[in-house]
C-alpha cells in the first residue's frame, strides 16, 4: 500500500500547506509584519473566518455534484497563482495607520476559501481511496504527514524566511512552491473517487486502476 500512501501524501501535502498558508498565516502577516495590533488583527481574521467557514461544507457538497478532484486541485492552483498578489494586496489595506476593513477582511476570506475548497473534500477523498480494512491506518499517515509537516511547517519556514530577508515575496516562496508543485504531481497520480461506495472493496481497485 505504500504506493497509495505516498498518492494520498501528495494531495494532503498541498492541503496542508494551503490551510496553514490561507488561515495561519494571515493572522501572523497581519500582527508580525503589517504590526497591527491582536485586537484588530483578529477582528479581521475572525470576521473573515464566520464569513468563509461554511465555504468548506459548500466545496465539499461540490464536490459530491462535480468530484474531488477538480475541486481540491481547483484550491491548489489558485492559491498558488495568487497568494503573492492577495498577500501584497493585504499588505497596503492592512496598513496600520489606515486600515481599509472591508478590504482587508474580503482578501482573508478569499484565503480561506481556498482552504475550503482543498480542506473540504479531502475527507471524502481518503476514505473513498483506501478499503476499509486498511482505512484509519492508511488515512491517518498521509494525513498527519501533509498537515502535521507539510502545513506544519509554514509558520516555521515563512518566519524564517521573512526574518532573514524581510520580503514577503521570499516569505511566500513555500506557501506557493508546495502547492503548486503538489498539484503538478496530483494531475498525473490521484484518480477521482466520487463514485466509488466506501462499503465495497472493488471500489479502491477501481480508484488504484487510474493512478
Amino acid at each position: 500500500n505504500f504506493k497509495y500512501v505516498a498518492i494520498a501524501s501528495v494531495v494532503v501535502l498541498g492541503q496542508g500547506c494551503v490551510w496553514y498558508s490561507g488561515q495561519f498565516w494571515a493572522l501572523y502577516f497581519l500582527q508580525t509584519v503589517k504590526k497591527l495590533d491582536v485586537l484588530t488583527s483578529s477582528w479581521i481574521v475572525g470576521i473573515a473566518l464566520l464569513i468563509a467557514t461554511p465555504t468548506l461544507i459548500f466545496w465539499g457538497w461540490l464536490s459530491d455534484k462535480v468530484g474531488r478532484k477538480p475541486i481540491i486541485l481547483g484550491g491548489m492552483a489558485l492559491a498558488s497563482l495568487t497568494y503573492y498578489p492577495l498577500y501584497s494586496a493585504l499588505g497596503v489595506y492592512a496598513d496600520p495607520k489606515n486600515v481599509n476593513y472591508a478590504m482587508s477582511i474580503l482578501i482573508v476570506v478569499i484565503l480561506v476559501n481556498y482552504v475550503g475548497m482543498t480542506y473540504g473534500p479531502i475527507g471524502a477523498f481518503l476514505a473513498e481511496f483506501f478499503p476499509s480494512r486498511i482505512r484509519y491506518t492508511s488515512v491517518s499517515v498521509p494525513y498527519h504527514i501533509g498537515n502535521g509537516w507539510g502545513g506544519g511547517l509554514v509558520p516555521i519556514v515563512t518566519t524564517s524566511m521573512y526574518l532573514s530577508t524581510g520580503s514577503v515575496g521570499y516569505a511566500l516562496i513555500y506557501p506557493i512552491v508546495v502547492p503548486a508543485v503538489m498539484f503538478l504531481i496530483a494531475i498525473f497520480v490521484m484518480p477521482e473517487t466520487r463514485k466509488h461506495s466506501i462499503w465495497e472493496e472493488g471500489a479502491i481497485e477501481a480508484a488504484r486502476s487510474r493512478a
